[in-house]
């Protein structure tokens, strides 16, 4: 495989492994499986607990559910992608203003765990990148929507 095929299969590994990550913590909040709560029930966590506005709190888990939905399929990538970028902006935004967090991964104080900051960070990266090079030719965008049609 050379050139734009390997580009192409590389996007779809890309898209799987942050779609499949993003739909799996996306299904615990909208649906309530895996663990999660549901919808009802996370949306009043992040309104009451974490102060997060309800119009945000609800765009959060459609950003987890559907933007994981988007990238597996590679349908509407650019929305999905932004989708995700958003939500992991605003998590690793969340995990960074823990008291002591940041100064903690950097010392090794006691409870600082390096994954709530840099996981989430790695997935907005991944989700921007995605948002620039887009779908692929392995996407649904690829096959609806590409200009250049035979």
């Amino acid at each position: 495989m050379k050139g734009k095929g390997r580009q192409d299969f590389g996007l779809l590994i890309l898209r799987l492994g942050v779609g499949l990550v993003m739909l799996f913590f996306g299904s615990q909040k909208m649906l309530g499986v895996f663990g999660g709560m549901g919808y009802a029930a996370t949306v009043d966590m992040f309104h009451s607990k974490m102060g997060v506005p309800l119009p945000l709190a609800h765009l959060a888990i459609f950003g987890e559910f559907f933007g994981g939905l988007g990238l597996i399929f590679g349908l509407l990538t650019p929305v999905a992608a932004f989708g995700v970028a958003c939500t992991m902006a605003t998590a690793t935004y969340m995990n960074m203003k823990t008291p002591g967090a940041l100064s903690g991964i950097f010392t090794g104080a006691t409870g600082a765990d390096p994954s709530h900051l840099f996981f989430p960070a790695s997935l907005f990266v991944a989700a921007v990148t995605i948002m620039i090079l887009g779908a692929g030719a392995f996407s649904l965008d690829n096959r609806f929507f590409r200009k250049n049609k035979r």
